[in-house]
């Protein structure tokens, strides 16, 4: 069992991955769940008032994606928190991943989905390859 396991979430088929990924999370958890929802990083054009807008809507956004999630969660009893970071989703994902000492990182994966996945690699590929922590892939 883990004591602590990143869970990122996306807002992609409506979810259904996310719950995948998240049976799987909670079936390994003796501990704690760490939600993640990667928002796209802001423009550093976009300065002052404008930008801490832009990031209060991107986070709120993010927020509104781990709703069904944390209504799932909150359900079972399960310990878990939620973070919302701007970034490039493979490295952010790491990072927390680092910050949060997790001992496993859930995520759900369809393999490679076209040719810059070819070229550069999935994004599940590149947290594996940039982080120490153990990554449950789960697939389809």
């Amino acid at each position: 069992m883990y004591s602590k396991v990143l869970l990122p979430v996306n807002g992609e088929s409506r979810g259904e991955r996310s719950r995948k990924a998240l049976e799987k999370a909670m079936a390994v958890c003796s501990g704690e769940i760490v939600l993640l929802h990667v928002t796209e990083p802001i423009s550093q054009v976009v300065g002052g008032e404008a930008r801490v807008e832009l990031q209060r809507e991107e986070s709120a956004e993010g927020m509104t994606l781990l709703c069904p999630i944390i209504e799932i969660l909150e359900n079972a009893g399960a310990a878990f928190h939620t973070r919302v970071e701007p970034g490039t989703i493979a490295e952010t994902i790491v990072r927390i991943a680092d910050e949060e000492k997790v001992d496993l990182i859930v995520m759900y994966t369809d393999g490679r989905d076209g040719i810059s996945d070819m070229l550069l690699g999935s994004i599940t590929e590149r947290v594996l390859r940039n982080t120490g922590v153990d990554l449950l892939a789960v697939r389809n």
